[in-house]
């Protein structure tokens, strides 16, 4: 199994539709300037609500009669991080650290903005700094293990995963990623048990239920596999991963036009990824639509022309249909690919 996803720990979403009660609590939260504890719950509310501009000018307010308040700069901070404000959110983080340098949370801080845009070294080192100064700082452990992971350090990052897990047995996305890992290292059964302790701490991560099929489907326990990806689907109906798992899946049964469902929707989801234009030509080769077949996997060729399992396809596809030209330069090409 090697298309586990990694569950990231979500920023503080922007609301859909603004509550006029929330905006109204935080507008008079804000109106207390000199009050620290005040304008961090303004900030929080106003982000809440989808106001995150309002968040930062509220926040902007307290510094100025609180110009050396940690988490008010730290929280500043974060939000000109998220809204792309790379050089301010650098100096903004750095006045925080200056104001509280002992504080492992506006260390966490720090590890997000430099992971955010790029800067895994600098990320990692502030996310180990975090829990260094508490041990207990799960965000900090769940992001070091991602970082770790995403440098190749799978060992560390298994370790990191697991003292997250220790902190809180009920951090869903510890557990979550913690199986993501077990999975590239081949422990199947530790992965499967850390999908299943994921869901049943957060059941409507459609991220762990897509791992779970996955995982599933690579032990070939197909019914199980695919009530799992129906799930993720049904709570993510905006993921193409999930429906070519089930095209995948549904083609591993010879429910073929189940199989060319699941990848039209993926394709529409994600019309430049080469592999559902592949898996469809194969789903359609396999009803013997030969047409549609080299349709697909004309596409897939246009947008991964270096890849020698399409051109050995089409060639299949272009042979059925008594196109013996077409035939032997796409075997030529694939040929040529393999070496």
């Amino acid at each position: 199994m090697n298309r586990a996803v990694p569950i990231p720990l979500a920023d503080a979403a922007l609301g859909a539709a603004p509550s006029e009660e929330n905006l109204a609590l935080a507008e008079d939260l804000a109106s207390g300037a000199s009050d620290p504890d005040r304008t961090l719950q303004a900030s929080k509310l106003f982000v809440q609500e989808g106001k995150r501009e309002r968040a930062i000018e509220a926040l902007r307010q307290g510094i100025l009669a609180h110009p050396r308040h940690g988490a008010m700069l730290g929280q500043l901070a974060d939000l000109l991080s998220r809204s792309g404000s790379l050089e301010e959110a650098d100096l903004t983080i750095q006045k925080a650290l200056e104001s509280d340098p002992d504080s492992a949370e506006l260390r966490y801080l720090e590890g997000l903005h430099h992971a955010r845009h790029g800067r895994a070294p600098r990320a990692r080192a502030a996310y180990e700094e975090a829990v260094r100064r508490d041990a207990g700082h799960v965000k900090g452990w769940v992001n070091l293990g991602l970082t770790l992971a995403e440098g190749g350090q799978l060992e560390e990052a298994i370790r990191a995963l697991e003292r997250a897990t220790v902190a809180d047995p009920d951090c869903a996305e510890a557990h979550g990623n913690l199986g993501v890992l077990y999975a590239e290292k081949g422990l199947t059964e530790e992965a499967l048990e850390e999908f299943r302790r994921a869901i049943a701490i957060h059941p409507d991560s459609a991220s762990a239920h897509f791992n779970l099929g996955w995982a599933l489907l690579g032990e070939d326990d197909r019914e199980r596999a695919e009530a799992a990806l129906l799930e993720s689907a049904r709570l993510d109906p905006e993921n193409p991963e999930c429906f070519h798992a089930l095209a995948l899946l549904h083609q591993r049964i010879g429910s073929y036009g189940r199989a060319v469902a699941d990848l039209k929707r993926a394709i529409e989801l994600k019309p430049e990824d080469a592999r559902f234009h592949y898996h469809l030509g194969v789903a359609y080769n396999s009803q013997d639509a030969v047409d549609q077949a080299i349709l697909a996997l004309e596409t897939a060729a246009r947008l991964s022309p270096n890849e020698a399992r399409i051109h050995r396809l089409l060639g299949v596809a272009y042979d059925k249909k008594e196109l013996p030209a077409r035939a032997r330069e796409a075997y030529r090409r694939a040929a040529a690919l393999n070496g």
